[in-house]
């Protein structure tokens, strides 16, 4: 309750202010201001004067601003005599009735004004621009053929002036497409006639992201010619230093029936060398080498007889 009371003292303390500068700039012969009621442009019937922000105000205006000391081009601040709201436009013509301004559909959105409400009318100068970020509604905005052409065409024909938070029109033939006004420099409220300006794109407000592509988890082919079931780590091809035909190993043999893990078979201890000779067969461990009588080594005991050497 108490801040609804203290935003209603605000508001009033805001409007008597208006009032007053109102007032002292009557006494003025710098610049001019006007009370008026606000209609839609639509009701004159003007083709294209919508998609704009230039206003129609009366004749009488004309010779009030007349004498006046006010700049042109001519610009005007408009503001919603009730909630205090303002932005700016340019100077359509003087042919309305006395007492009334036209004003544009989406400036009368951007101000909250219904038809004859109170707004008041204040010449003003605005900086030249040099650069506005424009947010367009759709994203077929950015598909136009020439939006460089397209927009200076539109810019130059029906919007004077842009003040960030309006909502400018541009057509392209049938076409009509709406942009937000995110940014303007050298301020918030630029003149755009007879300037250089730089124009960047904001997302579109009906940009959608794309979802993000789900990874595709594809299992691996286990190998057959492995044992078991692993990756093949050498698949390469043998080759010999003296370029015969390398031979293929032949496979383990299998284990006799009825040996058990503990008791080992005799060919576990057979190492099998691909030469001139076919196997060495080496004893099983624990296994003595016979002797004959006279003392001399058998003949079988010396099968390894070369000299050792150390790495």
């Amino acid at each position: 309750m108490e801040a609804a009371m203290a935003g209603s003292s605000s508001m009033q303390w805001q409007a008597e202010e208006a009032w007053q500068a109102y007032l002292r700039q009557k006494r003025s012969r710098i610049g001019w201001a006007q009370y008026l009621r606000c209609r839609p442009m639509a009701l004159l019937g003007k083709a294209g004067a919508d998609d704009g922000n230039r206003v129609v105000m009366p004749a009488s205006a004309l010779d009030g601003i007349n004498s006046a000391l006010v700049e042109y081009p001519l610009v005007f601040r408009v503001q919603n005599a009730a909630t205090l709201d303002a932005t700016n436009c340019g100077m359509l013509e003087f042919g309305a009735e006395e007492g009334f301004v036209y004003v544009p559909a989406l400036t009368m959105v951007r101000l909250g004004l219904e038809e004859d409400d109170l707004v008041l009318m204040t010449s003003t100068s605005l900086p030249k621009a040099t650069s506005v970020k424009l947010r367009p509604h759709t994203m077929d905005f950015l598909g136009a053929k020439d939006l460089k052409r397209l927009l200076e065409f539109n810019v130059r024909l029906n919007t004077p002036c842009v003040t960030v938070g309006d909502t400018i029109a541009v057509a392209e033939g049938d076409r009509r497409y709406l942009l937000d006004v995110v940014e303007a420099k050298p301020a918030d409220a630029v003149s755009t006639l007879d300037t250089d300006c730089e124009v960047d794109f904001a997302t579109p407000l009906d940009y959608v992201q794309p979802p993000a592509p789900v990874p595709v988890k594809v299992a691996a082919t286990p190998c057959q010619d492995c044992a078991h079931g692993g990756e093949r780590r050498f698949v390469g091809v043998g080759m010999r230093m003296d370029g015969k035909p390398v031979e293929t190993p032949p496979p383990a043999p299998a284990p006799e029936a009825g040996s058990s893990v503990k008791g080992k078979s005799a060919s576990e201890h057979v190492l099998r060398f691909f030469g001139r000779r076919g196997s060495v067969v080496v004893p099983p461990p624990g296994a003595k080498s016979k002797k004959k009588v006279d003392g001399d080594e058998d003949k079988e005991a010396k099968w390894f007889t070369g000299q050792k050497y150390t790495l």
